[in-house]
């Protein structure tokens, strides 16, 4: 798996999730104790700046998602556009 794709995947459905849930990224990065700047680079520019483990399941706290959830459709989209790219 192309490792760039699947950062960016992380970080798309970390957004998705935030969005589905109505969470702003600033009440995020406050719940979760990730500072926004950084919360804010790592949804924009993964492949530059991508999520660790830790605040991955930070976020999946604040989230109603559980952090192999990401995990799995993270890599199912990655995969996905492996595909059809």
């Amino acid at each position: 798996m192309d490792i760039t794709k699947y950062v960016r995947a992380v970080a798309r459905i970390v957004n998705d999730e935030l969005a589905c849930e109505n969470i702003a990224v600033a009440n995020a990065a406050q719940k979760s104790g990730i500072p926004r700047t950084t919360l804010m680079r790592r949804l924009e520019h993964p492949d530059l700046y991508p999520f660790t483990i830790a605040e991955l399941a930070q976020i999946s706290d604040v989230l109603t998602i559980n952090l192999s959830i990401i995990i799995q459709r993270a890599e199912a989209l990655a995969s996905e556009e492996g595909e059809t790219r």
